[in-house]
């Protein structure tokens, strides 16, 4: 269960104002925020062209990411990796500790990890809040 603080629940009360879609997380970071929404309300939250989105982030004045939930870990996974092909997603367990093995076609390499690694630290991030999971890309 993910723990939301006073200035989360701020944000998604102003994203549901904006977008009327409801998440179902927020993660506040200097300079980024992510929302969670749930699954098949994706289209909602971007908007028609991507209207409802561009107007999210004038708003914030941060960079604004938004994923879509999922059932089940390896879902979730793949929507962290949104415009990156994944060919496959193994959920391993060590030592009471699960990690997804992600493996993307090398030509998506460098944006599964993202300029500075933010994309891969931020998918590691997610997948720990809401599956308590370790993420390896291979």
């Amino acid at each position: 269960m993910v723990t939301l603080g006073n200035d989360e629940l701020k944000c998604i009360a102003l994203f549901e104002k904006l977008t009327g879609v409801s998440p179902e997380d927020c993660l506040l970071e200097p300079g980024r925020v992510t929302f969670v929404v749930r699954e098949g309300e994706m289209g909602r939250a971007i908007g028609k062209g991507g209207s409802t989105i561009r107007r999210v982030r004038e708003m914030f004045r941060k960079q604004v990411e938004v994923f879509e939930n999922a059932n089940t870990l390896e879902g979730f996974v793949r929507n962290l990796f949104q415009g990156v092909v994944v060919k496959s997603v193994a959920v391993r367990e060590a030592g009471g500790v699960k990690t997804a093995h992600v493996n993307v076609e090398e030509k998506d390499r460098g944006a599964a990890i993202g300029r500075g690694g933010e994309k891969i630290k931020l998918a590691r991030l997610m997948l720990s809040r809401h599956y308590g999971a370790d993420l390896k890309l291979l």
